[in-house]
This record gives structure tokens, sequence and C-alpha cells, in this order.
């Protein structure tokens, strides 16, 4: 596997308010361990079906519904959710007033270009696995309220179309700056930042931010640990549905990103009540999100736990499991095998949930193969050991490129197929298999703003090409 682990300094003068606003999150959040007492406003509704009339994002599978309308009704997780909650009432916003309109947001023509954007562009990447479409469809309504969640979409959405297009890449470092010069004081508000979901969510958004601006994806590790903060002030605070849950999901894929590719172990609290281990029947996205709490389970075996061959297969079970039991909606609704000269097969699905939810469970594989304790490590058979792993990768590797280069139109397809190339593509020999690799990662890079460059310049010298090779 590559190291993928080179620091670099952060490469614009939002650094330095970065780094304090870090400071304020691990003094809150981490050192105190609780936060403070009051609450998230959280939304009073209960879970939608995601294929029940909500309105569709211009960057959803185009025709489709975004869940398949046969898989389980959502009654099954409003009861176990719901019927026996675990966090006081007194916690859910109520009702808002009939005929009480949200304050519009003050904008001028090209900050509502960037506002378009966030809703167009960005949201997709933090909602896919949220029925609600929170960062979709809340945060908006809420920015006339919360200037640091308008900041945080301006910034987000200038600093993407910077790394994709030719605007001004100056521009997001001036809301960034902004946003952070309100959010610390805010956080450090003995009042209670750490509670305000809206806080929350702007820090995921900036979060998001800076893993466009890192080289690998590490350097984002030290700037804002928010989510360690966030979280850890407590389950009664995260209600399901809301946009602090929302908030919580988005940035366990955040802190899952950062944990692969640092080789360490997940940093966030695995034990809230709204993270779900089991096979119960469930609507799709909390399918999606089993995968991805299982896959954080898997990278803390795998980078912070003795070699146990009973904890290994335990999670491999798991994988096995829900591969058995989730939805029939999870399988796409077009695949094709691979023909020479194509590296990878056909995979088409019509919804990010499915697309998240199935390479998360890949990834999990994936770490699984490589770290199996069970592998002799002298000896006859080991030989035959390593070369049912190394055809064990090949065959997780394929389907997970496959999705990606396949929904292109999804950017989470492409973020966590090109993690996996970072993690394993080094083990692939043919030429024709890496430059489709190489191509995946270009797009991410020209197409959805995540930093590359570096795993290519990685890769190439791994492969043995002409040293000093650059990518154009």
């Amino acid at each position: 596997m590559l190291q993928t682990t080179n620091p670099r300094a952060f490469p614009h003068d939002a650094s330095s308010t970065s780094f304090e606003l870090s400071n304020v999150l691990e003094e809150r959040g981490l050192r105190h361990g609780t936060g403070n007492a009051s609450s998230f406003s959280a939304r009073s509704q209960g879970l939608l079906s995601p294929g029940s009339g909500a309105e569709e994002s211009p960057n959803r599978s185009p025709g489709a519904m975004d869940v398949a309308g046969s898989r389980p009704s959502l009654p099954h997780v409003a009861r176990s959710y719901v019927s026996e909650p675990q966090y006081p009432v007194t916690h859910v916003m109520p009702q808002p007033n009939v005929g009480k309109r949200a304050p519009r947001p003050s904008m001028n023509g090209e900050e509502a270009h960037l506002f378009r954007h966030y809703i167009q562009h960005i949201a997709i990447c933090l909602d896919t696995c949220d029925p609600l479409r929170n960062f979709e469809l809340v945060v908006p309504q809420r920015v006339g309220t919360y200037p640091i969640l308008l900041k945080a979409t301006f910034a987000i959405a200038a600093r993407h179309l910077s790394r994709t297009s030719s605007y001004d890449p100056l521009a997001s470092n001036r809301y960034h700056n902004e946003c952070l010069t309100q959010l610390i004081p805010k956080i450090d508000d003995a009042a209670g930042g750490l509670s305000d979901e809206n806080l929350f969510a702007a820090t995921i958004i900036l979060r998001m931010l800076e893993e466009m601006d890192a080289i690998t994806g590490n350097e984002s590790h030290g700037h804002l640990l928010g989510i360690h903060a966030f979280v850890n002030i407590g389950d009664q605070y995260m209600v399901p549905g809301s946009l602090s849950a929302a908030a919580y999901w988005a940035g366990l894929r955040q802190e899952i990103y950062s944990a692969i590719i640092s080789q360490s172990r997940v940093k966030i609290n695995l034990d809230h009540f709204i993270v779900d281990r089991s096979f119960q029947p469930a609507d799709d996205y909390t399918w999606s999100n089993r995968a991805v709490v299982n896959l954080a389970d898997v990278l803390n075996y795998c980078f912070d736990a003795p070699p146990s061959p009973t904890k290994w297969t335990a999670l491999d079970e798991h994988c096995r499991r829900w591969e058995e039991l989730r939805p029939s909606s999870f399988e796409p609704f077009f695949y094709q095998e691979r023909e020479v000269p194509d590296a990878f097969p056909e995979i088409w699905h019509h919804s990010s949930c499915h697309i998240t939810g199935i390479q998360y469970h890949l990834l999990a594989q994936l770490f699984l193969a490589q770290f199996d304790p069970t592998i002799p490590r002298v000896g006859t058979k080991r030989m035959s050991a390593m070369k049912k792993v190394t055809q064990r990768i090949d065959e997780l590797m394929r389907r997970l490129c496959g999705i990606g280069a396949s929904n292109q139109w999804a950017p989470p397809a492409m973020f966590e197929a090109s993690t996996g190339i970072a993690m394993f593509g080094d083990r692939f020999e043919e030429r024709v298999d890496q430059e489709a690799m190489l191509d995946i990662l270009r797009r991410t890079e020209s197409d959805h703003a995540r930093p590359t460059k570096a795993v290519q310049q990685q890769l190439t010298r791994a492969w043995g090409w002409m040293p000093g090779f650059e990518e154009t």
C-alpha cells in the first residue's frame, strides 16, 4: 500500500485561524468531554421515505427515483428509533409558527451563483446517506438566520469552482476567513456553541473544503477537529433526522477518509444511539450507514488493534451478513462484465445511497483481505494463501473502480474509487489497468475538486514508469 502521509503547510491564509479553531474545539469537546448542556435545535419531523416525493436535485441520477420503491417501508425505522426515545423530548425544536418565513439571505449576484453551486454540486456529497437531504434542503433555509452557514456555503462553492474551472482561486479565502472569524467565538461561547447543530453543519462544510486543499487528505486532519468536539457532547443532542445527525454521518465519512489516508484509527465516537449495527429490516439509507460504520470498525481493527483471528472473523462475518441480508434494491440496474481491453466492469446504480453502501462495503472487504491474520507467515501454504489474497483484492478493486467509473454523476462514487486506488492500486501490473486507474484519479480531481496529483505520482513510481513522470 502507498504511504500518503507527507505533511504540508496549509496553502492559504486561513490556516492560522483554522489552527485556532482546532485548539478551541479540542478544549471544549475533547478535554472536557461532554461540552455544554444546551440542546441541538433538531427538526421535529419523522424520517421520510427516500422515494416519497422529495424534490430531486440536479445532481441525482437522471431519470430515476432516489431509492427503489420495492425496499422495506420506513415505519420499521421509525419504531426502532423513536418509539422509546433515548433523548429528552425537550430537545426537539417546536413546529414553526404558521405563516412565519425564514429571513431571506442577503447576497449579491456573484454570491447567488456560489449559493446555487453549493446546492447543485456540493450538497450531494454530504447528503449521500441522508433521506432528508439536510445539507441540500435544510441548510439553504437556515442561511438567512445563520450567516456562518451562508459564508461556509460561499467558501466551499468558490473553492470547488476554482478547482474545476477558471474561477478566482482567492475568492474562497475571503469567505473562509470570514466564516472562521465568526465561528470561533460562537463555539467558545459558554452559552452553548457545541450544542448548536448549525455550527456543527458549518464545521462539516469547512472540513470538506480543507479536504479539497490537502495534497493527500491527511493535512485536513490537523485543522478542523470539530467533528470530535461536537460528537462528544452526548447522545441527547443528536436526534434522528435532524441536521445534527446528518452532520454526524457526513463527519464520520470524513473521518474514515482521513483514517484511511493516514493509516490510523477512526477518531470519533461510534457508540451513539443513532449508530445501528444490526441487520433488522430498515430503509436503504440505514443499510448504507451500517456499511459506513462497519468500515470504521474494520479500520480500527486494522490500524489500532493487535492481530486477532477472533475479531477478524467477527468483522468478516459482519460483512458477509450485510451482503446477504441487504435489500435487493442495492443490486445495480445494469451490470456487464469487463471485456478486453476494459479494466473494469460496467456497474450502474440509480442512487448515491446505494453506491456509498456498496463501495464502503467493498473497502471493508479490501482491508480485511489485506490484514487477514490467518495467512501463514512462513511455510508451504503461505504462497497459495497470498495468491488467494491477491485474487480477492483484484476482484474487489475492479468492482470498486467499476462503480466509480460507471456512476460519475455521483461525486462520492469517484471519491471512494480513488481512495481504494490510493491504497491498493500499486498491486496492479498491467498497463491497461494502471491507465484506467489514473483516469479515475484525473477525473476525480478535474471534475470533483478532490486532489489526487500526489497519489498519481506515487503510483507511477510504484509501477516503475519513467523516472520524473509528471501528469498534465
